[in-house]
């Protein structure tokens, strides 16, 4: 990300590097086999009545038309009401400070209910899982191969590899069992696309010093060179709750904003299904209660309920339908959780009575009247969203690079290659014209392309990166929602608070 977003947390690795305390106990050893996953409950859950799930079926999109060029709209000067993005409470990063013992568990005999698959070889401790996913999905769209080597480790994993480190003469490199910070899955050991983050020089391991802090993952003091025997690059731990410092939580679990449809309201949602309710979408949070073996990564209103209906869509495909809105299918489950693709976000047709589902390799699966759609799977792009033409018979689907590619009867707007390292492209959304769209980066800044009007961009860099963004029902404003909760305002969309 930008090196002005950076600067904080590179001062915290300043104080890390000079930390000289010796290794905390309930410090684990690096890994030597991946992880057992947390039974599955079988298909995605979904919140309607249902019997055979429908396969996806996809089919070639039409022939892309030519559209104009973007029009080049002076931005709105008016970002009013605009939310302060607040200060990014990071007193939980401390080379000291540990993870918190799950209420209620055991170390390494944590329930299935209480884990949750977030990527190969990682089960995390629900709480933890929603900043994790976000984490990776952060790198992944900048084009860093970030992923996981372990995260929960089970009491007879732990007891294995201690013994196994105590044979080689090093039983300081491996926690005592019962005592690791795997055992209550709130520690990760990083992995890259070269196998491993096994060096302090490594590119990967210094994207991780630059951004872990922001979704509330810290480094302890006993990782690092000079803090204890066994320094581990790749070793880090959850504190986004405060950790045992008691700080301030790092809230980076927010995954969509969901307008209403009437313009005049919205819901934000976490990855666990907590719902904030905000204008005509009603007031106050609840959380959904809903069944699921991956987080959720995004939503979309029901347009024959404007104020009720929407849906949630998790990261495994399994559809959620709430408020009143139907259910139509969801992507069937082939395997273990993890087995299949991983979506990014779904896309409603325009009259409610279907849905589109993208993954990060580019597949579209349809449900309802959406129609079939080919997706422009491959290429080594990392896709981020999904938005429908005015008619339901097409759509853009656009990557973290900036790419959007047109599909079925979607206009062919050419769009320019964004720096995804810098700042990538995270979500898309269509104007009610059906003639262009915006795209919104990590770092908030909007670009619109062919009839949509630029209203603006986040005037300086939120603490976490963009999640959303949804227009108001005349095109002349959008709401672009961040990881933390914050939702800013712009153009004619009202402001109605944050989550």
């Amino acid at each position: 990300m930008l090196a002005k977003r950076r600067a904080a947390v590179l001062l915290v690795l300043a104080v890390i590097l000079a930390a000289c305390g010796s290794k905390n106990a309930a410090s684990p050893s690096r890994p030597t086999s991946p992880s057992p996953s947390a039974p599955a409950s079988g298909v995605p859950s979904a919140v309607a009545p249902s019997t055979v799930v429908p396969s996806p079926v996809l089919s070639p999109s039409a022939s892309p038309a030519k559209s104009p060029a973007a029009v080049p709209v002076t931005p709105n000067p008016s970002i009013s009401p605009l939310p302060s993005p607040g200060v990014h409470l990071a007193g939980a990063i401390s080379p000291k400070n540990v993870p918190n013992a799950v209420p209620g568990a055991t170390n390494g005999s944590m329930t299935a209910g209480l884990l949750i698959y977030v990527d190969r070889n990682c089960d995390a401790y629900r709480p933890a899982a929603t900043s994790l996913e976000r984490l990776f999905t952060i790198a992944r769209a900048e084009g860093v191969g970030l992923a996981s080597q372990r995260c929960y480790r089970p009491l007879q994993i732990q007891q294995a590899d201690r013994s196994s480190a105590c044979t080689s003469g090093n039983c300081a490199c491996a926690a005592v069992g019962g005592t690791s910070m795997h055992g209550w899955g709130e520690a990760v050991d990083f992995a890259d696309a070269s196998g491993s983050v096994d060096t302090f020089t490594s590119p990967t391991y210094k994207w991780l010093v630059a951004e872990a802090a922001r979704f509330g993952w810290n480094h302890p003091g006993w990782a690092v060179p000079g803090g204890g025997p066994c320094p581990e690059p790749w070793h880090w731990e959850w504190v986004g709750d405060g950790g045992g410092f008691h700080a301030p939580p790092i809230m980076a679990n927010v995954v969509a904003g969901v307008p209403t449809t009437d313009g005049k309201g919205y819901r934000i949602v976490t990855g666990l299904g907590g719902v904030s309710n905000h204008g005509s979408a009603g007031s106050g949070s609840v959380t959904t209660g809903l069944s699921l073996n991956r987080v959720l990564v995004g939503g979309a209103p029901a347009p024959q309920n404007p104020v009720g209906g929407y849906w949630l869509v998790a990261a495994d495909g399994g559809v959620f339908a709430l408020g009143g809105a139907p259910f139509y299918g969801a992507v069937p489950s082939a395997g273990p959780v993890g087995s299949g693709p991983t979506i990014a976000g779904m896309a409603a047709t325009p009259d409610g009575q279907g849905y589109w589902l993208l993954s990060t390799t580019g597949q579209v699966f349809n449900f309802g009247d959406a129609p079939a759609l080919t997706g422009p799977s491959g290429g080594g792009r990392y896709f981020v969203g999904i938005a429908s033409t005015p008619s339901g018979k097409g759509a853009w689907v656009a990557s973290s690079d900036g790419q959007v590619t047109a599909l079925g009867d979607a206009q062919s707007i050419a769009t320019p290659v964004v720096n995804r390292a810098a700042d990538p492209v995270m979500a898309i959304c269509s104007a009610p014209s059906g003639q262009g769209f915006w795209l919104a980066t990590a770092n908030g800044r909007v670009s619109a392309f062919g009839s949509a009007a630029d209203h603006g961009s986040i005037p300086t860099n939120p603490p976490e990166p963009v999640v959303s963004i949804a227009t108001t029902p005349s095109g002349q404003g959008y709401w672009l929602t961040t990881a933390d909760g914050s939702v800013y305002a712009l153009g004619d969309a009202p402001y109605l608070g944050g989550g």
